[in-house]
């Protein structure tokens, strides 16, 4: 379904390389973690598959398309991206959440579209926020509503950047089961920028680990060993499992 074949990348004209050849692929539900220390390139990767970042070789594939060779239109229509950090605006949550099917709206907004978007708001929720202005919200609550507003777009391809930074734990829990509900109800396919192993473990199918803006090593749930993170991140650790859910606990 997916297909992100050696993504090359450099932020200026000297060729200091960010990202070298890094690709993956998944298919139609699965979510997929990208690991790795600050500054390696995860973020960069995801601004680059939604071409805020123009790369310099490489291919994005969604379901047999090139994304890069769409319009915007097209593109919106294909792949949602959720940034780490969002603005808030004096705008109400219903109405936010609605900006999601802009890429369908070509007149005026239908019915269909208000469903989609109270389904939605339903699923993360936010029923008894959707009078209220995104400025009044707090940082989680805003957060609810960013990944509301790009499930309402209903991509093929989500690609979110630390979607539970600003989260308590059970919100943490809550927001990742949903994404990944969503993700096989609707065989969408999810890459989330993560820094929490164990959250990465418990609800992520595929696991991206880069080092020095390459792929050090991708695959199922079987790539997360202890010489994987001992070797990406410094890090000696123990892998242990606790009711069928992996866990790495630090040494």
């Amino acid at each position: 379904m997916i297909e992100i074949k050696d993504i090359c990348f450099s932020y200026d004209n000297a060729g200091t390389v960010v990202l070298d050849k890094v690709g993956f692929d998944l298919e139609a539900g699965e979510c997929l973690a990208i690991l790795g220390n600050n500054g390696v390139g995860k973020s960069t990767l995801l601004k680059c598959i939604d071409r805020i970042h123009r790369i310099h070789s490489g291919s994005v594939i969604v379901n047999g398309k090139d994304m890069h060779a769409l319009s915007r239109r097209e593109m919106a229509q294909n792949i949602a991206y959720v940034p780490q950090n969002t603005t808030s605006s004096h705008i109400m949550v219903f109405d936010a959440v609605l900006l999601g099917r802009k890429p369908y709206i070509k007149w005026d907004v239908g019915e269909e579209d208000k469903q989609i978007v109270s389904r939605i708001i339903g699923k993360f929720g936010l029923q008894e926020y959707k009078a209220r202005y995104l400025d009044e919200l707090s940082g989680g609550e805003l957060q609810k509503v960013v990944l509301a507003r790009a499930m309402a777009q209903q991509p093929l391809f989500l690609l979110l950047d630390e979607p539970t930074s600003n989260l308590d734990p059970k919100s943490q829990h809550e927001i990742l089961k949903n994404i990944r509900k969503l993700a096989q109800e609707h065989g969408m396919g999810v890459a989330i920028v993560i820094h929490d192993l164990n959250l990465a473990v418990r609800y992520c199918d595929k696991f991206l680990f880069l080092k020095d803006g390459q792929t050090y090593s991708f695959g199922g749930i079987d790539t997360v060993t202890s010489e994987t993170i001992k070797a990406v991140y410094d890090m000696e650790s123990e892998i242990i499992e606790y009711r069928d859910i992996k866990m790495i606990i630090p040494c």
